[in-house]
């Protein structure tokens, strides 16, 4: 069962590292809003102390957000709260399989309010290789999840931590560990071992782009289908054309960035820009000018003003196309890019 720390000296401690001059706090209590009373107390104190610099990381059940603690959040500054939102899976064999009792109605109108009608970075994650999830199953929730539009996903790989319950499920799906820390999942009688490589590399790639904010506005071109294959003689490709599912088409780009590169790490980002240039005019068929345009707009989001080479041929009026709104200035640069989504 879940124990409380006492409130009053636990805000007395957090009055003390705020006197000390501390800005940024990260909560990894994932109960944080399990009870309705603490979490209010909690995010009241830092409100009633909430200055410019203020940014607070929770953890927090996904289908848990009443109406007074909605109040509350909505009163925050845009980028002072990050929420990590654990959904895991949008499967229900799944979820009652590891006993994880989720409603995901109300998680999708929890994550449509903090999306819509606060200024909460949302980084929710989803976790390959659960017992009985086929890879068209996650891909699925990941399309899912998409939709919803938190600003981060994170694809964790399922890890057996020792003493845990899922070591139940070994026999009756499948189940390979690595015999290494941190133990992670190696396959499952759903998803084999090339499979589940597959899935390492999509993870690490969707880091690179997508969760990266170094390209909020291209990401999604990778799933829309171009303007030029929905008109005329073309628009019968649109079911099967890149746009009809952001797993599969993000899936496609991970084998085309690894048959190029054969790199998951040490990609600067004007060759990250490069690449996905090349993959979204050459294989999912948009256009260079809407394409460079799109890069444009995201590399300036980081506070850049070179005009890339690439790009040069494409952009003729720099200053008319600038990006000029800045990032929160005391966020962390990763959350910052975010905020101008």
């Amino acid at each position: 069962p879940v124990r409380n720390v006492p409130l009053e000296p636990f805000l007395a401690a957090m009055t003390a590292l705020l006197d000390r001059g501390l800005r940024r706090f990260k909560f990894v209590d994932r109960t944080f809003n399990l009870n309705l009373n603490i979490s209010r107390a909690i995010l009241t104190f830092f409100l009633e102390r909430c200055t410019p610099d203020l940014f607070l990381h929770f953890e927090m059940i996904p289908d848990r957000l009443p109406e007074p603690l909605r109040e509350l959040i909505a009163r925050f500054p845009p980028g002072a709260l990050q929420f990590e939102v654990g959904v895991q899976t949008f499967n229900d064999d799944v979820s009652q399989r590891i006993s994880r009792k989720q409603d995901n109605a109300k998680l999708a109108d929890n994550l449509r309010f903090l999306r819509e009608h606060t200024g909460v970075h949302v980084h929710a994650d989803l976790i390959v290789g659960l017992p009985g999830e086929s890879l068209a199953g996650f891909g699925d929730g990941f399309d899912r999840l998409v939709a919803m539009r938190p600003q981060e996903i994170q694809i964790g790989m399922l890890k057996r931590l020792r003493g845990t319950p899922i070591v139940r499920h070994d026999a009756a799906f499948g189940m390979v560990y690595s015999p290494h820390a941190p133990y992670e999942i190696l396959a499952t009688g759903d998803v084999d071992f090339p499979s589940m490589q597959r899935m390492r590399r999509f993870s690490r790639y969707w880091d690179l782009i997508a969760n990266s904010g170094n390209f909020l506005e291209t990401t999604p071109l990778l799933w829309t289908v171009p303007a030029e294959a929905a008109a005329g003689a073309a628009r019968e490709r649109e079911t099967s054309a890149p746009g009809a599912s952001p797993f599969r088409s993000f899936l496609k780009l991970t084998d085309w960035l690894h048959a190029t590169t054969g790199r998951q790490h040490g990609i600067p980002l004007q060759e990250l820009m490069k690449l996905l240039f090349t993959h979204l005019t050459d294989i999912v068929g948009h256009s260079a000018e809407t394409i460079a345009s799109s890069l444009w707009r995201d590399y300036q989001r980081g506070g850049r003003s070179d005009l890339p080479a690439l790009l040069k041929p494409y952009i003729t009026t720099v200053a008319d196309t600038r990006f000029v709104r800045k990032p929160r200035p005391t966020s962390p640069t990763r959350q910052g890019r975010h905020l101008m989504s």
